[in-house]
């Protein structure tokens, strides 16, 4: 398994556990007290468990794997990640424009905001789920 492989394979599960738990702390939140919770701990948990967990992961991977690290990507490596950077740019707008309009009928904001915090998250999820199938299938 290639480096930027594991590489995705750790963001996708840090990105589904941690944005997982921020998702379901949020709407749990909102169907017990029927608002939605105050976004600036929810952000400030997003930001600094994903900074967190990623870093640590990727010291741990680059440690374990010396030598095909620092390599550079080649052609098909860096194919796949445009090819998840472009998925991921359909999924985060189509998730922002569905936001939008859910804002335009019930005009909250707050609810607009957690709707894009977890749309950002979910394209995030998509580009590295794509490169993960790339490098699956060779191509």
């Amino acid at each position: 398994m290639a480096f930027r492989e594991k590489s995705a394979w750790l963001m996708l599960v840090v990105l589904l556990l941690v944005g997982g738990y921020v998702a379901y702390t949020g709407f749990s939140y909102y169907l017990t007290a029927q608002e939605v919770p105050p976004f600036l701990p929810i952000v400030i948990q997003l930001t600094v468990s994903l900074i967190a967990f990623s870093v640590i992961g990727q010291i741990v991977l680059g440690i374990a794997h010396r030598r095909t690290a620092s390599e550079p990507a080649d052609e098909r490596e860096r194919l796949i990640t445009q090819r998840g950077q472009a998925v991921a740019g359909f999924v985060l707008a189509f998730a922002i424009i569905t936001s939008l309009l859910h804002y335009m009928f019930h005009l909250n904001g707050d609810l607009l905001f957690f709707s894009c915090l977890i749309s950002l998250v979910l394209a995030q999820v998509f580009e590295y789920a794509v490169q993960i199938i790339g490098y699956r299938r060779g191509h």
